[in-house]
């Protein structure tokens, strides 16, 4: 490949979908380059891409959970932290996205490798990344999954319409009930009651009736009650919301687990094993 066609290539893969107005715009929350490596997907290969890890939420207890689903299905997984990465380009290849982050600058992100002070921000969830989002949910059927603070987008309102639902902000660090599993869905039939020994209780209140609830939280401390697991179907994509993962003892629970493997087979239309 000449110099001149390489840059003419990634010219236009720094483009994708978006438009050069847009990402000029967008200024310095636009997209990075995607390596040409990961925009060549191999035939066959289903590929789950998880954005996460905050000052406040532990990466190093999502990761290795979440990859161990999808390596164990036979899936590629992908994992980042600077949501600038996720271009057009590569969303076009992803088959499910998952993100577990919170909305606005992002304090102690540090994009290396050295630094002589933290604060960098990666300018989370830009409007052009929240519309690549849903466009490719609706319009190309990449599943998403919104795991714990991903909820929290209250100035992204074409992402929280594509998650059917209005956030409700946590209360205390406590022990957070599982229970009232809907048995007539495929991803929490079946599932009994169980409690996560620390854990934020983000709530949601379902606004679009489309949305089916798979299970409620209680909060032992304080006492509240609401949905903490729901799923919709999104034009030709699937998305499902699942609200604790604030500690790491939601990703070392087993039957958590089980709720996110089940999930993720849902939302990529696979049929989920008997023994998922």
């Amino acid at each position: 490949m000449s110099d001149q066609t390489s840059s003419n290539r990634r010219a236009i893969l720094r483009t994708g979908v978006a438009s050069v107005a847009a990402l000029t715009a967008a200024g310095p929350k636009a997209f990075a380059e995607t390596p040409d490596v990961l925009l060549n997907k191999p035939a066959g290969e289903t590929r789950v891409l998880f954005l996460g890890g905050d000052n406040l939420h532990n990466f190093l207890a999502q990761e290795p959970a979440l990859r161990s689903i999808a390596e164990t299905a036979g899936w590629k997984f992908y994992s980042l932290h600077d949501a600038r990465y996720i271009t057009p380009p590569l969303l076009a290849t992803v088959d499910l996205l998952m993100i577990e982050r919170w909305t606005g600058g992002q304090p102690g992100y540090v994009p290396g490798p050295i630094q002589t002070k933290a604060g960098t921000s990666d300018g989370y969830m830009s409007p052009e990344l929240e519309n690549a989002i849903v466009d490719n949910v609706a319009n190309r059927g990449m599943g998403y999954i919104s795991v714990h603070c991903g909820i929290w987008a209250l100035t992204e309102p074409k992402y929280l319409s594509m998650l059917g639902i209005k956030p409700i902000i946590h209360g205390p660090l406590q022990m957070v009930r599982c229970q009232h599993f809907n048995q007539n869905h495929p991803i929490s039939r079946g599932v009994e009651p169980f409690e996560i020994a620390m854990d934020e209780n983000f709530g949601v209140e379902i606004v679009d009736p489309r949305v089916t609830p798979l299970y409620e939280t209680f909060g032992l401390s304080d006492k509240r009650q609401d949905y903490g697991g729901w799923c919709t179907e999104k034009n030709k994509g699937r998305v499902v919301g699942l609200v604790a993962g604030h500690t790491y003892f939601a990703f070392q629970h087993p039957v958590y687990k089980r709720l996110f493997r089940r999930s993720m087979y849902w939302a990529l239309k696979k049929e989920i094993p008997a023994e998922a």
